[in-house]
């Protein structure tokens, strides 16, 4: 974020604490025993054991003290592993490197934990009048997001910060060894997507996506890229999230405990769906959706998921289809989410305009936000996407024709939908 100093004075305890009354995790979360020798059992030559909910929470024993622990969103976490392993058809190194992913998700909420049992003033750091920039990937949201970040009176926490939400680095070697994880995390993502406009403003200390702290609590929709896990996404498209929006402000308040921020500017693909449960527990958050022809849309969530899903996955099954539905599922979520939301909470962006007028888009932004704009800004805004866009020209965008899909058909099918927001 734009500001480092020391913690300002705590104002007001979150709207929806996720701490409980001693300022730990609320009732409900897994106090798991002491105990070890989860045994292992080969089937089909696969370590079993590997993705089993036991084994996960035998390592997270293993690594800290188990009498601070209780861990929560377990039945999430449950019904994750289960897609996964029966699903998601991974080779012997993708089920690894997911069991690695689920447990930093784990290790994440007990340092969260640690935080709040340490540090309790932690729960009472105020979030105020956050703005949060969502539409699907391919859309221009992450555009739109890298650009507002610019502006002094906005902070977006950076892929560093979110990736190690309540982490706390004393030491310049900590710091740098915190800056390096989240580095690796960045460069695996590019390189996945490498040449094909995706991932071209994804670095360490630039804005991070805020699906991340949603991961942490295994209500992301970020999981159904990387994965193939059709039960655990039917699943997640009816859960109520409102518990993980609690989580996801807790791991908020303890970054801007560390790092002391302004005006919170957040972004994920998938808050549209979800903004009844995002403004339960932000209630005075601004919503700024970018909307794109879904033809575009679809086959950029198609191509990520078919990139992602390759680093793992020992057969890349078709991803156009499931897409298709996914993304019309979501355009009916979200529109059927807007039904409960108060007028003048949401601003609606086209790709086109965004592209076409960029500061304007901009100022529009800003204006719904009540931040003030400058006119040095605007020659900010102008040279920060001219270079954003030479880099995209270089690169290949994703087609429908690549996922067995007919734009036209595309085109037909979500006619409703292009037809109210002009794409």
């Amino acid at each position: 974020m734009s500001r480092r100093s020391e913690p300002a004075v705590l104002a007001r305890e979150s709207a929806v604490p996720w701490g409980g009354p001693e300022g730990g995790p609320a009732s409900g979360g897994l106090l798991w025993a002491a105990g070890h020798g989860v045994p292992r059992q080969r089937v089909g030559g696969r370590d079993r054991d590997v993705l089993a909910m036991e084994s996960l929470l035998e390592r997270v024993r293993e690594d800290g003290d188990a009498d601070a622990a209780g861990l929560r969103f377990l039945p999430a976490l449950d019904r994750l592993l289960r897609s996964l392993d029966t699903e998601a058809d991974l080779h012997a190194e993708g089920r690894r490197a997911a069991r690695s992913e689920l447990l930093s998700a784990l290790h994440k909420q007990q340092q969260l934990i640690r935080l709040l049992r340490d540090r309790p003033e932690t729960a009472l750091n105020d979030i105020r009048e956050p703005v949060f920039v969502t539409g699907l990937p391919g859309s221009g949201a992450a555009m739109l997001h890298n650009t507002l970040a610019e502006h002094p009176g906005l902070d977006a926490p950076t892929l560093a910060e979110l990736h190690d939400p309540a982490g706390r680095p004393a030491t310049l070697r900590q710091r740098r060894a915190a800056l390096d994880r989240a580095d690796s995390v960045a460069r695996d993502l590019a390189r996945a997507t490498a040449g094909r406009g995706s991932g071209l403003l994804i670095g360490p200390t630039r804005p991070g996506g805020c699906h991340r702290l949603l991961g942490n609590a295994f209500h992301g929709m970020a999981a159904t890229l990387s994965w193939r896990v059709p039960g655990y996404a039917a699943w997640l498209e009816t859960a109520d999230t409102t518990e993980a929006y609690a989580y996801h402000r807790a791991q908020l308040q303890a970054v801007t405990w560390r790092i002391p921020a302004s005006r919170l500017l957040l972004r994920d693909s998938f808050h549209a769906r979800n903004l009844r449960q995002l403004l339960r527990v932000y209630p005075d958050a601004k919503v700024v959706q970018v909307h794109r022809d879904p033809a575009d849309t679809v086959a950029a969530c198609a191509g990520i998921a078919t990139a992602l899903r390759g680093r793992t996955a020992r057969q890349v099954r078709p991803a156009g289809q499931e897409w298709a539905d996914r993304v019309e599922r979501h355009i009916v979520a979200s529109e059927r989410a807007r039904l409960d939301v108060p007028r003048g909470r949401v601003l609606d962006l086209r790709f086109d305009d965004l592209v076409a007028d960029p500061a304007g888009q901009v100022r529009a932004v800003l204006a719904f936000a009540g931040v003030t704009a400058t006119p040095m800004f605007d020659r900010v805004v102008s040279a920060f996407v001219d270079g954003t866009a030479r880099e995209a020209r270089r690169a290949r965008l994703f087609q429908p024709s690549e996922f067995g899909l007919s734009r036209r058909e595309l085109t037909s099918r979500f006619s409703l939908y292009r037809a109210r927001y002009g794409v």
